[in-house]
């Protein structure tokens, strides 16, 4: 979101920045003009100081400004001074020529810049402050021209004092007039200038929020517009730069010809793109005038194929993997059937009169490992099972006491189990599920502290706690931990994959069954290990 207003600002900013540089050309081609006219107009032996002295001053005024610029100035700061000032000279101007000249009327030019570089509240002040100067002026010369004042004006020819009202019977309905026109000029730019930034913004902010790329370059082959996605895919660092530079100089190339071929007459481009090692579909439209006039431009529409792809690549594994664990599990259940007959057949041997004792320790070793290989193919059926959850309304900390009373039947003179749990926790899932999530985790830390030689501790606590990531959600955190053996640092990332094991009759498929019913109940589950000093492994549930 951060990065979204940044550019936003940005936005604002570079736009401030060229009304600005409209408005500074504007009012230099007016004063050119302007003291041409007043040259070419000017009576020989007219006694005011002549228009172009302000006009002059306007040109002066607009080097000041560019140079304010270039030295960093806040744009918006200067944009108040250059409108203010802009008032006062036509003023000035008003003042010096007469009231019934035609420099009135660059109020109302005043204000509608004012409103379309800094809003309606601006355009308003300016038509205030512009009818007060008029007031102001009209006042003056009224009294000036007026038999019992006679007041003298300087810089003005006596001449235009006394030629403009023949009182107030006709001085005030004009203020008055002449003020209520430039307050209708700023609340009608005003709210025109309003209207076309909201539907400015709003483009601005659907085409920049998009999932996809979007371009647009006109008829020349410049680009116009460049979305921050579009810069992505492209690898374009800077797009408010690319702005108005040629297709060819910005895009990669092969995107750049494609460009080129709808500018040239292609009336749609469809095509995927690899660009910058990602798969681009590239959609490309000629924008027209109205009633398949001349070409405006064309529209460049850019999506990553390559997360279609990695979907499409995910779902043809998962539809092998199921083949796989079908087929897997059809072959265990076929395995299961003489392992059985083995066992059986062993355990008759192991009975048998003629049977010698070296025989009976040879069936005993058979009996025992057909029991260790149907216990891993259990697991591994488990383990393969998609059976969906039967989800209820359970209290974590009770399961976890009753799991606790289980795995303390168990222990031996070393080890130890201290809790830390609270509660109640209420969570959303299935109970022998979880509790044998925590049962397998249960033993496999008293294992650990069993293996060394000083007296184990295991510490089981419960407590509320966000989940991982950016969309955190409120859940239960469940730590087991033990000061055993550890866990090497090159092991610790695979304790989790199936039919790894550290243990010497391990199979493998605890861990990796316990971290199966955590992710369907929506959780995660992580290990904190280091050699020697003992694991941490944290569940963590949603709440109910």
């Amino acid at each position: 979101m951060a990065g979204v207003a940044a550019r936003a600002t940005a936005r604002a900013e570079q736009q401030l920045e060229l009304r600005l540089k409209w408005l500074m050309f504007g009012r230099l081609a007016v004063a050119v003009v302007g003291i041409l006219v007043a040259l070419l107009s000017r009576p020989r032996d007219a006694a005011s100081v002549p228009p172009y002295y302000v006009l002059l001053a306007a040109c002066l005024f607009n080097l000041a400004y560019l140079v304010a610029a270039r030295a960093g100035v806040r744009l918006r700061i200067l944009a108040i001074v250059q409108i203010v000032l802009d008032v006062v000279l036509v003023g000035a101007l008003v003042y010096i020529s007469g009231i019934d000249r035609l420099f009135a009327i660059f109020f109302f030019a005043n204000v509608i810049a004012a409103a379309m570089v800094l809003g309606f509240r601006m355009a308003v002040a300016m038509a205030s402050l512009a009818s007060i100067l008029l007031a102001i002026i009209s006042t003056v010369y009224f009294l000036a021209g007026h038999p019992d004042y006679e007041l003298r004006l300087p810089f003005v020819d006596p001449e235009l004092i006394g030629t403009h009202f023949s009182g107030l019977r006709f001085l005030l309905p004009f203020l008055f007039f002449f003020a209520l026109a430039l307050h209708l000029v700023a609340l009608l730019s005003g709210r025109l200038t309003a209207e076309v930034h909201r539907v400015r913004i709003l483009n601005d902010e659907i085409l920049e929020n998009m999932a996809g790329g979007v371009l647009a370059a006109d008829h020349f082959g410049g680009i116009q517009f460049i979305n921050s996605q579009a810069a992505r895919l492209l690898g374009i660092r800077d797009p408010e730069g690319a702005r108005g530079r040629q297709a060819d100089a910005v895009l990669p190339r092969a995107l750049a010809e494609l460009v080129q071929r709808s500018l040239r007459g292609e009336d749609r481009v469809q095509q995927e793109v690899r660009l910058n090692g990602s798969l681009l579909g590239v959609a490309i439209s000629r924008l027209l005038e109205a009633g398949g006039g001349p070409l405006r431009g064309v529209v460049v529409i850019l999506n990553d194929q390559s997360l279609r792809m990695q979907m499409e690549e995910m779902t043809r594994r998962a539809e092998r993997f199921k083949v796989l664990l079908e087929m897997s599990a059809g072959m265990a259940h076929e395995i299961r059937n003489p392992l059985a007959s083995i066992r059986g057949a062993a355990q008759e041997l192991g009975t048998s009169t003629f049977a010698k004792d070296e025989d009976r320790q040879l069936l005993q070793v058979v009996i025992r490992e057909s029991d260790r290989l149907d216990n891993i193919i259990s697991e591994f059926l488990e383990y393969a099972s998609d059976r969906p959850l039967e989800r209820g309304l359970l209290d974590l900390s009770e399961l976890l006491r009753e799991t606790i009373a289980v795995l303390e039947a168990r222990l031996d003179r070393q080890v130890e189990i201290f809790r830390e749990i609270s509660g109640p926790f209420l969570v959303a899932g299935e109970a022998d599920k979880l509790k044998q999530v925590f049962l397998n985790l249960g033993l496999n830390a008293i294992e650990a502290c069993s293996r060394d030689v000083k007296p184990g501790r295991i510490v089981v606590r419960c407590f509320p706690s966000r989940g991982p990531g950016s969309q955190a959600r409120e859940g239960i955190l469940v730590e087991v931990a033990d000061d055993g053996c550890g866990v090497s640092g090159g092991d610790l990332p695979r304790v989790f994959d199936p039919f790894f094991t550290t243990k010497p009759q391990g199979t493998g498929m605890g861990l990796a069954i316990a971290r199966k019913i955590v992710l369907a109940h929506g959780g995660e589950i992580s290990m904190e290990s280091l050699p020697g000093k003992g694991a941490t492994v944290r569940v963590w549930l949603p709440s109910s």
